[in-house]
């Protein structure tokens, strides 16, 4: 289960987030775009260099990978400049809007977002429109993870669908009981029958 931090900060944030890597296939995408270097490093100082190999920061690259940190997100926009040079051994996931975007993606990526698969919580009005169907995959090298709007009540309807994994933002942090949520949605994973896919990357550990 992957989880997306806000632009903003939320009461307890580090708290919450380190309560929730202490759970099994858990990883936290960090989400601050609006964030100077320095503050970057001393959030990324909250956690254990352990709890740092699976964090996924969305910007300052090279200052987290400076600090411990292994894997990286590339935004649509910086997947679409990207020059095809990552780090050796650095996990790399991006984000997709389609079926047809994610099932072009090169092998580079471990894992990938797909979404809005239903209207956003955190972004109102976001994914009325724009909501991925269930099925459409036909590239299964990268590990597609739903996206936009997900939350406990909601998960069952993406059963046995084309993906591996959820992601949870707005749902988790506009709870009253941020931890509660999560343990909720984690309880109904994995999607399907099978067992969770493996994160690619954790064969290289």
């Amino acid at each position: 289960m992957r989880i997306i931090t806000l632009d903003s900060f939320v009461y307890n944030e580090i708290y919450i987030l380190r309560r929730l890597l202490e759970w099994p296939d858990i990883y936290v995408h960090i989400r601050k775009p609006n964030l100077a270097e320095v503050d970057f490093v001393r959030y990324l100082s909250a956690f254990t260099l352990c709890e740092r190999r699976r964090l996924v920061p969305h910007q300052h690259h090279a200052v987290a990978r400076d600090h411990g940190v292994e894997r990286i997100h590339l935004s649509t926009r910086l997947r679409k400049g990207y020059n095809g040079l990552l780090p050796n051994n650095c996990y790399s996931s991006t984000s997709t809007h389609s079926w047809d975007e994610f099932n072009k993606l090169p092998p580079i990526f471990s894992a990938a977002f797909v979404g809005p698969v239903f209207p956003s919580i955190s972004k109102k009005g976001y994914g009325i429109s724009k909501q991925i169907p269930c099925s459409g995959r036909t590239n299964f090298a990268t590990l597609a993870i739903a996206l936009g709007g997900i939350q406990a009540s909601s998960i069952a309807d993406l059963r046995h669908a084309d993906f591996d994994d959820i992601a949870l933002c707005g749902a988790l942090w506009q709870a009253n009981a941020p931890l509660l949520e999560a343990k909720r949605c984690y309880a109904q994973l994995p999607l399907s029958n099978q067992p969770l896919r493996n994160d690619p990357y954790e064969k290289l550990q």
